[in-house]
């Protein structure tokens, strides 16, 4: 069992959401944290001990973030990459546009970029922390840029667990399912009839830093929270049959495409 108290974190994406209940449970626990987002009056709120606003859609913004965290705290014993922004439009519309590739440079690129950037201020021990999303396993139509990066950062994380094994750095995917957040993509989407079809409640986000505490002080290498959520993932064909099933009633219509 790992104790947390004094444990050096950098944690992103820390102004809402699961952030930012993970700023304030690992905080409870003794944690030494280093918080960061784009919205700095939210992150002023935070019982963290060090405020580091950063826009991870910018190339290079997240090795800088990582000096600034090692520098302030005098390392990094935990990474907890948690910054994440969805975009729903048809790939139609946006192809390879600004958006599409700034989104993939915070859910992608950027947790890269910190593992490289924090590794060498991390002791022999220390860990990387991933939050992906189950909507890696369900390819809900006009998500597709967060699926494939949520996707992409799923598959790097288990390739840099195994390329890690030489050493005793841990790395740990967290996969939340349905959270209830202010921005839910469920609720945003076009629904035919304007109400998304009724699915399992979402939980809570102090339930998702919950269980991530728990992952992290039992050494996990992943944790699904909530449980149910396990189904697509270790059974694509669920996840593939719910995507073709809600996309009946989602809206698709493109700006780009002709009108049959």
């Amino acid at each position: 069992m790992t104790d947390l108290r004094g444990s050096r974190i950098l944690l992103t994406g820390a102004s809402s959401g699961i952030g930012r209940a993970l700023a304030i449970a690992l905080a409870g626990h003794g944690a030494r944290v280093a918080v960061s987002a784009r919205r700095e009056p939210e992150l002023r709120k935070l019982p963290a001990e060090h405020v580091l606003p950063a826009d991870l859609s910018i190339r290079g913004a997240a090795a800088t973030l990582a000096e600034r965290a090692a520098h302030a705290m005098g390392g990094i014993d935990i990474l907890i990459n948690n910054a994440g922004v969805s975009v729903i439009a048809p790939q139609s519309d946006l192809g390879d546009d600004d958006e599409a590739r700034a989104s993939f440079e915070t859910n992608f690129w950027t947790p890269l970029a910190l593992a490289r950037a924090a590794l060498p201020a991390m002791p022999g021990n220390g860990t990387i922390v991933n939050v992906t999303s189950t909507v890696q396993s369900v390819p809900l139509p006009l998500l597709g840029y967060y699926a494939a990066s949520k996707s992409a950062l799923a598959q790097a994380t288990r390739a840099l667990r195994h390329e890690l094994r030489h050493t005793d750095i841990r790395v740990l995917e967290i996969v939340p399912g349905s959270t209830d957040t202010p921005l839910r993509d469920i609720d945003l989407l076009p629904w035919r009839g304007g109400k998304p079809p009724r699915t399992f409640p979402p939980v809570p986000p102090e339930s998702v830093a919950a269980a991530t505490i728990k992952a992290l002080r039992k050494n996990k290498q992943r944790m699904v929270h909530p449980a149910y959520s396990l189904a697509p993932l270790e059974l694509p064909v669920i996840g593939r049959l719910v995507a073709s099933i809600a996309a009946r009633r989602i809206r698709t219509e493109s700006e780009t495409l002709p009108t049959p």
